[in-house]
């Protein structure tokens, strides 16, 4: 038997590994470096097969047939990665990451579109709650079930997150973690790479302050003027908005203090701050059920007293429509506030 046709059985052999092989490796130098060995493995094992030494199609046939077929080779590569539960701890982070994002967007198409058919008349209030309810379960469900799946099949692949990066990006991040040691920059463990600071405690000082400033002139309404023109029940829901954005305000000054530490503390505070954001949503549904007492003020001509003059009854819906923007509004920063406490769990652990 010619050399030739012993390096086309070999070189057969090797095509039908690396095409079993997962994708993460086949663009990769190791999968070279695999396939050299294997052949290496097997050249090695016919000639211990033979009596001479001398390659033969039988004995090379045999040592190949030691080696296991192509799917039970390609099977150790993709054995890569920490189990747990279906999915690897090496993917976990990234798949909880993509249920929250993508939840995020459908609970808010879900509110705007239904939003968007209520400004139009399409449904009534009652019918735009109970809408919402079941646009976002069976969007969340469907999700759910799709990402889980997706990201199940990756983790039986043996994918990890930089798989999903270029060489470029992952010398990179490298270099920043190098650095990073270098200068005593905290590390995750799980993605192995420096830390962004949890908050800026700059920023949320600031908005802190701003909120408790406009909370308290909601609560005080220090024009006499401009407040007795106004329905009281409406000064009153003024006043329960005022409250919840005072506290919620204090809330942020709390985290803005305590900076980048103590995280079981932010997590206490972002709890607080949702339930304070969820009981404000009942403040702007009264309002919403109520739009004959929302004010608009004019002067008919200058010099002349302000007047009001209210909403229009044509305008009812606009205002109905814009209370929900609202509501979406709050929804979707509560939402975030269960990201952070999330996020402030991983921080916890970092060394």
């Amino acid at each position: 038997m010619s050399e030739k046709e012993i390096n086309n059985l070999i070189k057969e052999y090797l095509k039908k590994v690396k095409s079993k092989l997962p994708e993460w490796l086949k663009d990769k130098k190791e999968h070279k470096e695999i396939l050299a060995e294997l052949e290496e493995h097997i050249r090695s094992k016919a000639e211990e097969l033979s009596e001479t030494g001398q390659l033969t199609i039988g004995n090379v046939q045999m040592a190949i047939s030691h080696m296991g077929s192509p799917q039970s080779i390609a099977k150790e590569y993709k054995r890569r990665g920490t189990p747990k539960v279906y999915i690897t701890q090496e993917l976990w982070p990234n798949y909880l990451k993509v249920l929250g994002i993508v939840f995020a967007v459908v609970i808010g198409i879900s509110l705007v579109s239904q939003i968007v058919d209520f400004i139009f008349g399409n449904v009534d209030f009652w019918q735009l709650f109970g809408n919402i309810i079941q646009g976002i379960q069976i969007g969340c469900l469907s999700t759910f079930a799709i990402i889980t799946i997706i990201f199940v099949a990756l983790s039986m692949e043996g994918y990890f997150p930089e798989d999903f990066k270029s060489k470029k990006i992952r010398e990179k991040e490298k270099q920043q973690l190098e650095l990073a040691r270098e200068q005593g920059i905290p590390i995750s463990e799980i993605k192995k790479r420096p830390v962004k600071p949890y908050i800026k405690p700059i920023g949320v000082i600031i908005g802190g302050v701003i909120a408790i400033i406009v909370g308290i002139f909601f609560i005080v309404l220090p024009i006499p003027a401009v407040t007795s023109l106004i329905d009281p029940e409406f000064l009153l829901y003024l006043q329960f908005a005022g409250l919840f954005i005072l506290v919620e305000g204090i809330l942020d000054l709390s985290r803005g203090l305590i900076g980048n530490r103590q995280f079981f503390t932010h997590q206490i505070i972002h709890g607080i701050t949702i339930g304070v954001k969820l009981a404000s949503i009942s403040v702007v549904i009264l309002m919403m059920l109520r739009p004959e007492i929302f004010p608009i003020l004019l002067v008919n001509e200058p010099g002349d007293p302000l007047i009001n003059i209210g909403i229009a009854p044509e305008y009812y819906a606009i205002f109905r429509g814009i209370a929900g923007v609202i509501i979406a509004v709050i929804v979707l920063t509560t939402i975030e506030d269960f990201y952070r406490i999330y996020k402030a769990e991983k921080y916890k652990f970092l060394k």
